[in-house]
């Protein structure tokens, strides 16, 4: 299971991954996982972690279901994610997929949704799947009630192509003057 990843990707900067598995009475969390691309130092080695597999469920309960430590704009992020996962098709209609849901690590403030474009079907174009393009929308909290934000975002996700309001912001670059977008840091 992948616990973490890198903002930009795993691909650019790494995540951490472990196994998480019963064991009678226990969960055990083992054989934990970093990749570094280009790191030469090996990933340190850690231990097997234990835990009492019912009070382990009962946290992995109250977790799942308590969002009162939660900001505004990462509320946002959330539900935009959950809206995003129950329909799909708001991205796949534009060629696209869900990436990174969460709140700005910069602008706490602020919703960000990353996804990945191939084109294909709706662009008219030839896939190339090997060559996606990441674009990041970020969305600043208006003062409006999350629940209102996300909505309003999944309504434009369903109205509007979302490459002509978000911004490339990986790939490469010839892969995105290929097709037409700004690549980051220029016009």
């Amino acid at each position: 299971m992948q616990l973490a990843e890198a903002d930009c990707t795993e691909g650019c900067c790494g995540a951490l991954y472990v196994t998480i598995r019963r064991d009678a009475d226990q969960v055990v969390w083992e054989n934990w996982r970093q990749t570094m691309p280009g790191s030469r130092e090996p990933a340190p080695e850690l231990p097997a972690c234990r835990f009492d597999a019912r009070s382990y469920d009962t946290e992995i309960t109250r977790a799942e279901t308590d969002c009162s430590w939660s900001w505004r704009a990462r509320t946002t992020a959330r539900l935009i994610k959950a809206g995003l996962i129950e329909e799909p098709d708001l991205l796949s209609r534009w060629d696209a997929s869900r990436g990174w849901i969460s709140s700005g690590f910069d602008a706490p403030d602020t919703a960000v949704v990353t996804f990945w474009y191939v084109p294909g079907p709706a662009s008219g174009s030839p896939e190339r799947a090997d060559h996606p393009l990441q674009f990041r929308w970020d969305i600043p909290d208006d003062g409006t009630p999350p629940e209102a934000q996300a909505a309003a975002a999944l309504r434009r996700l369903a109205e509007e192509d979302p490459k002509s309001y978000a911004r490339v912001c990986g790939g490469s670059r010839e892969r995105a003057e290929e097709l037409g977008f700004p690549w980051p840091g220029r016009g």
